[in-house]
């Protein structure tokens, strides 16, 4: 799977540039995760930079409550907790195929960003594989589908900015042709 990410589809590279979005950890990777993912970001002012880093924090990040939290065990679990059984439930998942989260961000491993990064590598690895196309199918139908819709629609519901608009947008785009991918 090394060479893997020198072969990524359009489709692919965007499920990484939004990865890379969601896991922007201070103004300057937010701006150059946002460019990359929106040709038009070049013509966003210094203010409305700043209003997209505060929206950014307000949905993702803290210190207050989460308005849309990129954890998929808020959204699965009764409690809405993070770190709650479904993030052990995808983390036995991705040991069953050989797969783990590198916890130098210490990020939980169901946040978004590795939501993303897995169904990239199972959608590269699925173009040459007929058993990882059954994984990402069970992936997508299984997990993904089951909690990643509430998330954009919270996101919808709560950015203030246009930028986060967009940036849902494109996830819902992303997560609509991922869905054509495994025929939901």
């Amino acid at each position: 799977m090394g060479e893997i990410y020198e072969t990524l589809t359009i489709f692919e590279s965007t499920g990484l540039l939004l990865r890379d979005f969601f896991i922007s950890h201070d103004s300057y990777t937010l701006k150059a995760a946002y460019s990359a993912l929106d040709t038009n970001a070049s013509t966003l002012t210094e203010q409305e930079w700043l209003e997209a880093e505060y929206d950014f924090n307000a949905l993702f990040v803290g210190p207050q409550t989460l308005k849309a939290p990129p954890f998929a065990s808020v959204y699965l679990e009764e409690d809405a907790l993070v770190m709650g059984k479904s993030t052990l439930s995808i983390r036995e998942f991705m040991a069953n195929i050989g797969l783990s989260i590198n916890h130098v961000n210490n990020i939980p491993d169901d946040h978004i960003s590795c939501v993303l990064e897995l169904a990239v590598l199972l959608s590269a690895n699925a173009r040459i594989s007929a058993e990882y196309q059954i994984v990402m199918t069970r992936y997508v139908i299984e997990y993904i589908a089951m909690w990643v819709p509430a998330y954009i629609e919270k996101i919808h519901i709560n950015a203030q900015t246009v930028t986060l608009k967009n940036v849902a947008e494109r996830l819902s785009f992303w997560l609509d042709e991922l869905n054509t991918r495994v025929s939901i």
